[in-house]
């Protein structure tokens, strides 16, 4: 399963703080294209948790989900936050990368 610092669950709490629809989630998963038709690794979206999701909590609450294709593909990885003078940016990578080299 990925690892989120407690930075990133803030940022994501924030962001889950808006109105999202009834039943729906912040989600962490594969996406399906991107419009130079290469595929990302993770995409951040709105939607249905789905059957294989893998919820993430913090102070009590599901905070998002992560797919399980993702948890799998990225066990053992941190997600991380990072903010610059582009703005807010998550990172993946290795614990032993460090904070600015999973941005």
């Amino acid at each position: 399963m990925l690892t989120i610092t407690p930075a990133a669950k803030l940022r994501f709490q924030t962001i889950t703080d808006v109105d999202i629809p009834q039943g729906w989630a912040l989600r962490l998963d594969t996406p399906r294209m991107s419009h130079n038709g290469d595929a990302p690794g993770i995409a951040m979206c709105v939607g249905e948790p789905q059957q294989d999701d893998r919820p993430v909590d913090h102070e009590g609450e599901t905070l998002l989900y992560v797919s399980g294709c993702v948890a799998e593909a990225y066990a053992g990885f941190v997600v991380d936050v990072e903010e610059g003078p582009e703005g807010l940016r998550f990172g993946v990578g290795p614990p032993e990368a460090g904070h600015f080299a999973r941005s």
